[in-house]
């Protein structure tokens, strides 16, 4: 036999005013997370239906937003599902996920009944009746917690679970009761400023219609892995898309860390190019002898070590693209051979007679100004203009901290996926990070969004925890010299360190940094060489924040 009932929430005489106990603190705490990402409000929103649904022991749970003049028969199609929470216990561990069509897991009549009655708690405990493809009838206890969110909007609260986890309590009434009072309002305080925020934006633009362009802009710099709504990176994205087709040398220029190997893989994916290689190399990272066997490859025999015949990155770049970082830091002898290979269109591995056709298309980049080094003489002129036929300045992080926000998303996501977490950046730390000048770049960015979402034990990281990461006035950048070998022994020079800790985390750092830089940071090749699981050496890069060097003038 079903059973309803309908309380008052704030009148119900069972309900006393002051609640103890592990709900109010569960949802105090929660509240004061809710408060780090109040203009947020799918994370806040997130927060507390996972707070409820854990308290209550409820299944599943859903925040709706319908219309406030909807009328009942309306419902269906007026509810708009914002998000939504599935809990489950595997192994005494809870696990959340969304809920899988949650538009099919409200029943409309226990909605409308809740809206119509106000802002009231609604219980229905019965047989209810769920859309669904199969047309089954599920036993479920469903709660709805109706308040209010804009003049035109209310929201509604959805829980529901199983009618075999047994009947509602009187505890639940009190944690229903907090919840209320803690956790709705910051929902909608969220809500109301997303809105406002909304609004700003669409003025600053200049209505509806500006609006629209303001939006297709930012879909279009989107390009190729580039993230970017700020006009110099439209300005280039208009360039790489007029010369993408063509064999024009380019010159990438750019402070470190400002992504320029990346526009480089850009040029190369978006021109006719694209069903060839593109193939990198850090001019500056290796000896001249060791570069001028990657570039242009060796015979067997050439010198020792050649065991066997090895293609070069030209003749394997072949009807493709190189790309050649740091050109600036190359000597003068390899400089003349690079000219020859950009004059000709041939190559001749090291120890062999015969010389190779390759048709490369060749994209530098140097965080140097090579106009300077070719006016010193350390960087020859005719190298330089065969080169710098067309030239893309990358424009530093502090020029558009605009664009902060979405690289951080872009990061957040990959961290929270490659480590296995559920994390985001409060809005406070979110406006840290905006205001922060990133001497290191992008680069430094993603260092520094891995480390607090790492390191944090909230879901939410907080400025704080941020803070820390931001004090240094550039990125941490280490290249292993203070460590020497000798017949098989090494030999570690470090700082005195107060405490025993600190020295052996300078040895590790030293180790680690010494041997990236033996291995031109090929991480595979690094966790061979120390004997260590590859996720273990990117959690102790992102510990110690440790960068490429790059020769800066």
């Amino acid at each position: 036999m079903s059973e309803t009932k309908e309380l008052e929430l704030f009148q119900h005489s069972s309900i006393i005013e002051s609640v103890e106990g592990v709900g109010q603190q569960r949802l105090v705490a929660v509240a004061n997370e809710m408060l780090a990402c109040t203009a947020d409000t799918l994370a806040v929103g997130a927060l507390a239906l996972e707070a409820v649904l854990d308290l209550l022991d409820f299944e599943r749970g859903v925040l709706i937003v319908v219309d406030a003049d909807a009328a009942p028969e309306a419902f269906p199609e007026r509810l708009k599902p914002l998000l939504s929470r599935t809990r489950r216990c595997v192994d005494g561990k809870t696990e959340w996920s969304e809920v899988r069509n949650p538009e099919f897991s409200i029943n409309h009549a226990t909605v409308g009944r809740a809206l119509s009655v106000g802002s009231r708690l609604l219980i229905v405990q019965n047989s209810l009746a769920y859309p669904s493809r199969d047309d089954e009838v599920q036993h479920r206890t469903a709660v709805c917690l109706t308040f209010d969110l804009t003049d035109e909007e209310k929201g509604v609260v959805y829980l529901d679970r199983s009618l075999g986890l047994g009947e509602l309590e009187e505890s639940h009434m009190l944690v229903l009761r907090e919840f209320v009072g803690r956790c709705l309002p910051l929902v909608s305080r969220a809500y109301v400023l997303e809105k406002l925020r909304a609004l700003r934006t669409q003025e600053s633009f200049g209505g509806e219609e500006s609006e629209e362009v303001a939006a297709s802009e930012v879909e279009v710099r989107e390009f190729h892995g580039i993230v970017g709504t700020d006009e110099k990176l439209g300005k280039l994205f208009r360039v790489i898309d007029k010369v993408k087709d063509n064999d024009l040398n380019i010159c990438v220029v750019g402070e470190s860390g400002t992504g320029k190997e990346l526009l480089a893989r850009a040029v190369h994916e978006s021109g006719k190019r694209r069903d060839k290689l593109f193939v990198a190399e850090n001019c500056g990272a290796i000896s001249e002898t060791l570069l001028e066997s990657e570039l242009f490859g060796h015979v067997k025999g050439a010198f020792t070590g050649a065991d066997d015949d090895r293609k070069g990155l030209f003749e394997l770049a072949n009807g493709g693209t190189l790309f050649l970082d740091e050109i600036g830091d190359t000597s003068e002898g390899m400089q003349r051979k690079l000219l020859r290979v950009l004059q000709e269109g041939v190559i001749r591995p090291i120890g062999s007679k015969e010389s190779i056709h390759v048709d490369v298309r060749v994209v530098c980049a140097s965080n140097r100004d090579l106009k300077s080094l070719v006016d010193k003489g350390t960087f020859r002129a005719d190298l330089f203009y065969r080169l710098n036929v067309i030239t893309l300045q990358v424009p530093p992080l502090r020029e558009r901290p605009g664009d902060i926000p979405l690289l951080v998303q872009r990061f957040t996501d990959e961290a929270c996926a490659e480590e296995n977490i559920s994390r985001r950046f409060s809005e406070s730390a979110l406006k840290a990070l905006v205001q922060y000048t990133w001497p290191g770049n992008i680069r430094e960015l993603r260092n520094v969004v891995r480390r607090a979402l790492i390191t944090s034990t909230r879901r939410v990281v907080a400025r704080k925890e941020v803070a820390e990461f931001l004090k240094s006035k550039g990125p941490v950048v280490h290249s292993g010299e203070n460590i020497e070998r000798d017949e098989g022994q090494i030999t570690i020079r470090i700082p005195a360190r107060e405490s025993f800790n600190e020295m052996i985390d300078e040895c590790e750092r030293v180790i680690l940094a010494h041997a990236l830089k033996g291995c031109a940071w090929n991480k595979s090749k690094v966790t061979k060489v120390l004997k260590i699981p590859r996720q273990s050496l990117y959690n102790k890069i992102a510990r110690y924040d440790l960068q490429r060097e790059w020769n800066v003038t």
